[in-house]
């Protein structure tokens, strides 16, 4: 009897603690709303092609965009891929055909791709389908400190927005990894239209990154 009551004491205990990590994680409770409101102000960013090849489609210049699938399980191993045009790589020297797991590029296109399983079922909104990566992997969202934007990880790069867009001049931001680039003999600081950085990774090393950054109001 006693074996049987510390057993159930021990289960309370970590469904106490489960729920006390939920109602802490803030990055997960605010950052679906913060992208809600980005795409409700600016309605035409997102495209909505889920009646053709089960996706949503995210961009600010019709070029390099964020393509979401609505059901992870009907989109293989690209369930959410940033999408840019393939010449400024191929001009810096990328040879496309050395490109490795989490990238492919076609005769137009360079791509960056995440698989995240199967999924949950159909999405509505291209912030549910979003998140679904989340559910699958919780440390692909992150939170960027530095330009106080929430983000999706992909093995090779990463989708920025803004926590708060009315107070910041970076609304949605595409990023690159340049380092395996770099590796491929890219020349990663004269990529055209992209902006070479060296930040910080939450470890606080020297990380070098490859950004698109969009203002939604100019």
């Amino acid at each position: 009897m006693k074996k049987l009551i510390l057993i159930t004491l021990a289960l309370v205990l970590a469904a106490v603690l489960l729920a006390g990590c939920a109602a802490t994680d803030v990055i997960l409770k605010y950052s679906p709303s913060s992208m809600d409101k980005i795409v409700e102000k600016f309605p035409t960013l997102v495209t909505d092609n889920t009646k053709t090849d089960h996706s949503f489609t995210l961009s600010a210049d019709g070029e390099t965009l964020l393509k979401v699938s609505s059901d992870f399980s009907l989109t293989g191993a690209e369930d959410v891929v940033i999408q840019t045009p393939l010449k400024p790589f191929v001009d810096a020297g990328l040879d496309s055909a050395k490109l490795g797991a989490g990238y492919r590029a076609d005769e137009t296109s360079l791509y960056l791709v995440g698989d995240f399983g199967a999924g949950t079922g159909a999405q509505s909104t291209i912030t549910s389908a979003l998140f679904e990566s989340v559910k699958a992997n919780r440390a692909v969202l992150t939170y960027h400190a530095d330009l106080d934007h929430y983000g999706i990880q992909l093995p090779a790069g990463k989708f920025e927005w803004a926590k708060d867009e009315s107070s910041n001049d970076k609304d949605i931001v595409f990023a690159i990894a340049a380092q395996p680039l770099a590796d491929l003999g890219v020349d990663v600081q004269n990529i055209d239209g992209w902006v070479f950085k060296t930040m910080k990774d939450d470890a606080g090393n020297d990380l070098d990154v490859l950004l698109k950054p969009y203002s939604l109001d100019s």
